[in-house]
């Protein structure tokens, strides 16, 4: 007797094995009454949000890489009864810096973990460098980017109701000159962090009338050029500007300080909300690849992004 119970236990188990094999290696068949509590677990954990970006195309060669907070969509069998995100969470557009010259999208520090750690969505954008186009060319794509955020990110669960425009370095300046002459649309608010050229001839002035290398090699050699790039030359111009989170780093102080508070100190006249932050204990590198990793810049940019975002 009991080697026939042994036997129908056998058999039982072979078939529910056999069951979910039929998946295609999903690993558990729905029809299958062995599917416990431990192999929903396993699934749950199966499904966890990805640390890889989905990338997708915005226009021609440029390309966006989207972080979201959302699990993984399953696959094989268990995509059948998925279905989109049914909520939808705020967005981070966010433009890489490199010297204008240079720089990948990829270049995203811890900011895909800060994002998903509170719920938002990170999307890392493309732009040509220089020389292969201009400055003005880079504040095309970029919009082209953030347009295409508005329009489609809602498939992918993220809010275009809610985006925030956010830059490092020359993403800095690219994202302050965008929002100033209004090329983003409708946005919640501008982190711009750490940049020296929101105002290009005051910059030359501040470092005894010489223009860096980099700078020269982005911006050329004529002053008009220089107003024509600075975001503080179209402040005064317009009005009803999003929000502003201005950062600076110790890099340069004194000069970087001036540069931020007088961009902010005109940005202010035109009746816009702006928060200064002082980085004086982080570097020109560290003050970017520290968001979310150490207590003052993390807290200066949640309290921004919370405000942002409500």
């Amino acid at each position: 007797m009991r080697l026939f119970f042994v036997s129908i236990f056998l058999m039982a188990g072979l078939a529910g094995l056999s069951a979910c094999q039929s998946t295609g290696g999903s690993g558990l068949a729905f029809s299958n009454p062995q599917y416990s509590a431990v192999a929903r677990s396993s699934q749950a954990t199966t499904n966890q949000t990805s640390t890889k970006p989905k990338t997708v195309s915005v226009s021609g060669t440029l390309k966006a890489d989207i972080y979201s907070p959302h699990p993984d969509r399953p696959k094989g069998l268990f995509a059948l009864v998925s279905a989109k995100p049914k909520t939808q969470v705020p967005v981070i557009v966010y433009v890489h810096g490199g010297g204008w010259i240079k720089g990948k999208r990829t270049k995203v520090y811890n900011l895909p973990s800060y994002a998903k750690s509170r719920g938002y969505m990170l999307v890392s954008v493309d732009y040509r460098p220089v020389p292969k186009t201009t400055i003005d060319g880079q504040v095309s794509d970029i919009v082209k980017s953030i347009r295409w955020v508005r329009n489609n990110i809602g498939k992918y669960g993220g809010d275009p109701s809610k985006i925030v425009i956010m830059g490092h370095s020359a993403g800095s300046h690219l994202v302050s000159l965008i929002a100033v002459k209004k090329l983003a649309g409708p946005v919640r608010g501008v982190v711009a962090n750490d940049v020296q050229a929101y105002d290009l001839p005051e910059y030359y002035r501040l470092r005894n009338n010489s223009m860096a290398r980099v700078y020269r090699q982005a911006f050329g050699t004529r002053q008009s050029d220089w107003v024509k790039y600075s975001p503080i030359t179209y402040v005064d111009r317009n009005s009803g500007y999003p929000p502003f989170l201005i950062l600076y780093s110790r890099s340069d102080y004194e000069r970087r300080k001036a540069l931020a508070t007088g961009f902010a100190r005109e940005l202010r006249g035109r009746g816009t909300s702006v928060t200064l932050f002082d980085g004086r204990n982080y570097t020109h590198g560290s003050i970017a690849r520290d968001i979310g990793k150490s207590g003052s810049v993390t807290k200066a940019v949640d309290r921004f992004l919370s405000a942002a975002f409500i």
